[in-house]
C-alpha cells in the first residue's frame, strides 16, 4: 500500500514537471523564433528600449575608452550592474561615501564625468565634474599626458 502511495505521488509530480517544461520550452522556442534573424544592436533595443540604448551610446561616445568614470545607483538596487557593462571596456569606480582610503580620495577627485545609473530600461545620467589634483596627490595615470 505503501509503495503504491509512492509511486502515485512520484508519477503526479512528474506529470506536473513534464508539463511545466514542455510549456516553457514552448515559449522560449517562440520568443527564439520571433527574434531570429536581429542583429545585436536590434536585439539590444528591444530588450532594454530605444532610450536606454541611445543613452549608453551617447555615454560610450563621451568618455573616452582610457579614463575612468565615477558610478552611482540612484533608487534601484543592482541596476549599477548593467551600466557598468555597457560601458566596457572603460573603468567604472564606484561612488560610495565615505571612500575606502586616502588613494581612492585622491583618485575620486580627479575624475572628469559622474555616471548615475536611475532603473532598470532607464537612461543613465551623466555629469561633468571639476576635476582638481588635491594637494599632495600625484595626477592621476589618465591625467599624466595633460
Amino acid at each position: 500500500m505503501r509503495s503504491r502511495v509512492i509511486f502515485g505521488l512520484l508519477a503526479v509530480y512528474l506529470a506536473i514537471g513534464v508539463a511545466v517544461g514542455l510549456r516553457n520550452t514552448a515559449l522560449r522556442l517562440r520568443s527564439a523564433a520571433r527574434s531570429a534573424g536581429l542583429s545585436a544592436g536590434e536585439m539590444r533595443t528591444r530588450i532594454l528600449g530605444a532610450e536606454y540604448v541611445t543613452a549608453i551610446e551617447r555615454l560610450r561616445s563621451m568618455i573616452p575608452v582610457d579614463e575612468p568614470y565615477l558610478l552611482r545607483e540612484m533608487e534601484e538596487p543592482g541596476v549599477i550592474l548593467w551600466t557598468r557593462f555597457d560601458l566596457l571596456p572603460r573603468r567604472a569606480i564606484l561612488d560610495i561615501e565615505p571612500p575606502p582610503d586616502a588613494r581612492s580620495a585622491c583618485l575620486r577627485a580627479q575624475v572628469r564625468w559622474l555616471v548615475v545609473a536611475t532603473a532598470t530600461r532607464q537612461a543613465p545620467l551623466i555629469y561633468e565634474r571639476p576635476v582638481t589634483v588635491p594637494s599632495g596627490c600625484p595626477p592621476a595615470p589618465w591625467r599624466r599626458g595633460e
